[in-house]
């Protein structure tokens, strides 16, 4: 199989589908009865979204480590890059604007992955799996930003 095929790998596909784990634990805790419990499992929902937002930039800047052209263009490592910071700002922010621009961040990095992918940038498979994992990551984000506003209210 090429490395382009759509066909998702075994590893990357069961490692994926792992790494909703935390986000579906961290969802339901949001919406624990205790007041204290709830806001842990807001507070470890955003800390792990947080994460893997900066890892998906991570994946941009490894995936043009060995394109010369793309290293010597600021929109390749800028877009990169961008995910951290969103991340990182949206840590600063009360719950519900937190887990707003974390989801926002999320389906944002989706469309540029799936852009990348239809130009060749990164694999199909790719671009098929993150649809999964957006998708799963996403529900979580705006489980927890309801518990976020239910709690506020």
């Amino acid at each position: 199989m090429t490395p382009t095929a759509t066909r998702i790998p075994a590893p990357a596909r069961w490692l994926g589908l792992g790494g909703l784990i935390p986000f579906f634990a961290a969802a339901a805790l949001s919406w624990a009865p205790n007041a204290e419990l709830g806001q842990f499992g807001l507070t470890a929902l955003a800390a792990y979204a947080a994460v893997i937002l900066s890892f998906l930039g991570g994946v941009r800047w490894g995936a043009v480590l060995g394109d010369p052209a793309a290293l010597s263009r600021w929109t390749p490592l800028g877009l990169s890059v961008l995910p951290s910071l969103v991340a990182w700002a949206a840590l600063l922010l009360p719950p519900a604007p937190m887990m707003t621009l974390l989801l926002a961040g999320l389906i944002g990095q989706f469309v540029l992955d799936t852009r990348a992918a239809s130009r060749g940038e990164l694999p199909d498979w790719y671009a098929a799996l993150r649809v999964i994992l957006t998708v799963g990551a996403s529900a979580c984000v705006a489980a927890g930003l309801v518990a976020a506003i239910a709690i506020d209210a």
